[in-house]
């Protein structure tokens, strides 16, 4: 699948709910229809994340260098320091480089791209009426009647190939508008 922008999609919810374990498994099923997938992932516990690693790039980094970079075999390791921050539209470009079909956001949760909130407690049915954009939630067993009775987007379980199916649905919905687009806009220059 070839597309010229990523289309966007975040996963979300509070911590401890399953959003890293989540989005492995859909990137998984993505990789096995040939969807090629970045992830940005929000470091959402304060502070700057641990580089456990003391190798060559991370002694680099950590000597000062604004930015450290290795390659080996065609796989890259980045670490940046920005010092005033970079916006979730900075870090989706760079991403971009990447030439993936789609991103996958974890966290960012106040962010107004297209979103699936993932529902394990019944305090969690709140961010189904205060986040923007919400397309669908997961719930956990334990909360799935509670939040398909409380919801106005399709409701997931956690464990099911449905949400798969419907993702799936929606890159190609967006994949389909964006080539009509496209073409509209090659007809347009002749």
């Amino acid at each position: 699948m070839a597309v010229v922008k990523p289309f966007v999609f975040q996963v979300v919810g509070y911590q401890n709910r399953g959003k890293t374990t989540f989005i492995k498994k859909v990137i998984e099923k993505l990789r096995k229809v040939k969807v090629e997938v970045a992830v940005l992932k929000h470091h959402g516990h304060g502070g700057k994340p641990d580089i456990a690693n003391l190798k060559d790039s991370h002694n680099h980094f950590q000597a000062g260098a604004v930015a450290s970079l290795v390659e080996g075999d065609g796989t890259m390791e980045l670490l940046g320091n920005l010092n005033a921050g970079a916006s979730i539209t900075e870090l989706i470009q760079l991403l971009g480089l990447f030439h993936p079909d789609v991103i996958l956001i974890e966290g960012y949760k106040q962010e107004d791209f297209p979103k699936v909130i993932l529902i394990k407690e019944e305090s969690d049915l709140i961010l189904l009426e205060t986040l923007l954009n919400v397309k669908a939630a997961i719930a956990w067993p334990e909360c799935l009647e509670r939040t398909m009775n409380h919801a106005t987007v399709p409701v997931f379980p956690l464990d099911a190939d449905l949400f798969f199916e419907w993702f799936l649905e929606r890159i190609l919905e967006w994949h389909n508008a964006r080539s009509i687009v496209l073409r509209k806009m090659d007809e347009g220059d002749q």
